[in-house]
């Protein structure tokens, strides 16, 4: 391949890891001597290349086949058609395209490779010397944190700022904070309940079409939110003898909740007190004693809907249990209901408003709850911690 077609690649990397690999390539002359001066192996510097290569000609762009027209942002080339002159030159090009509709296992094999270098998993399991109630369960419930969404408050009326570095400062000093004050549970589950996220992929549009204002690239924060999940998970297990994760998929990032997902299973595969619950639906749930949880992110679903949906599929788990919950974010503040012996409640959230959100008007209490449930006779007490208990 030319120098240019390596330079030319550059532009479409989507990790560190894909462009420090570029970048080598264009230095020691080949993949081959590439991957012998990053210490990796042939093949994993040959298939992040790939990668990048596929991606590039997606968008119209590849420099030793004549494609030299890149397609507008969003889009990728749905047909390419080119015309020749009698020496070999390009005559004419045609270029057809598509909005850009990758499917999850695209995106899954995108951000794994750009993070396959940092996934440290679990060598050996960590032992647990603690003293433990196994007829109690501690929820931390994570409610929507807009992981990589930028907040300034010169531009609001509202004081409060956020980035990924504010975000993780704040949700590990309120995990931290919670794990010291519930009791002995056995059991301790880490509740996202959607749009831990603020966008899905690195369009930085949301569903309808808007645009997000967000701090950094999309490698980078599902790679920082690995490290930061990581951190509360090592909490956990140091006063929880098991250890659950339900990732719900949120209207921000319903397809990085799965990647999120993937990634931990990864990370903790050798690890027998973690656990992290499948999210491939919209309605995920799980039965505990007597206790049937529903965990649904709230958006375009109504309580009585979501009642009907668990009557339905889970007409056996609600006739085995007496307590009924469901979990919902999607709000960004505290609601309570009950319907039909189900107990619906809505999670405040820690995030700072963004500018959308403080030009309308909406704000709410910045908070984190635990609640504390009994194997037999459910919700036994809870645990608040607001952003003036946090002082980060």
């Amino acid at each position: 391949m030319s120098r240019s077609h390596w330079e030319s690649l550059l532009q479409f990397c989507r990790s560190e890891a894909q462009e420090r690999n570029v970048k080598a390539i264009l230095e020691h002359g080949s993949i081959v001597n590439a991957a012998k001066a990053l210490g990796l192996n042939r093949r994993t510097v040959g298939k992040s290349i790939k990668i990048v290569e596929k991606y590039a000609a997606s968008q119209g762009i590849s420099v030793d086949r004549d494609l030299t027209r890149q397609t507008a942002e969003g889009y990728y080339a749905k047909r390419i058609s080119t015309a020749y002159k009698d020496d070999g030159s390009v005559a004419l090009q045609w270029v057809i395209q598509e909005p850009e509709r990758r499917s999850i296992e695209e995106k899954i094999n995108a951000l794994l490779e750009g993070i396959q270098d940092d996934i440290r998993g679990v060598k050996d399991p960590v032992p647990f010397e603690s003293q433990s109630d196994n007829n109690y369960l501690a929820m931390y419930i994570l409610g929507d944190h807009h992981f990589g969404m930028l907040a300034d408050s010169e531009t609001k009326l509202d004081d409060s700022d956020w980035d990924v570095k504010i975000a993780t400062k704040v949700i590990i000093a309120a995990v931290e904070k919670l794990t010291n004050r519930v009791n002995n549970a056995s059991v301790g589950v880490l509740l996202n309940v959607g749009d831990f996220f603020h966008n899905n992929d690195s369009t930085n549009l949301t569903a309808s079409g808007n645009r997000l204002d967000v701090d950094t690239r999309i490698g980078k924060t599902f790679k920082l939110a690995g490290r930061l999940f990581q951190i509360l998970i090592e909490a956990m297990l140091r006063v929880h003898k098991q250890v659950l994760i339900i990732n719900v998929r949120g209207n921000h990032d319903f397809d990085m909740a799965c990647h999120l997902s993937s990634c931990l299973e990864l990370i903790y595969e050798k690890e027998p007190r973690v656990t992290i619950l499948p999210n491939y639906s919209m309605f995920l749930h799980y039965e505990w004693g007597n206790n049937l949880f529903v965990f649904h992110h709230g958006h375009r679903v109504k309580h009585e809907q979501i009642l009907q949906t668990v009557v339905k599929h889970l007409d056996k788990e609600w006739s085995q249990c007496k307590n009924r919950y469901c979990h919902l974010g999607h709000i960004h503040h505290q609601l309570k209901r009950e319907v039909s012996s189900m107990h619906f409640e809505h999670w405040g959230s820690l995030v700072a408003t963004d500018q959308w959100h403080d030009d309308q008007g909406y704000g709410a209490e910045r908070s984190m709850s635990a609640v504390i449930y009994h194997k037999q006779h459910g919700e036994d007490s809870r645990v608040k911690i607001t952003m003036d208990q946090l002082r980060v």
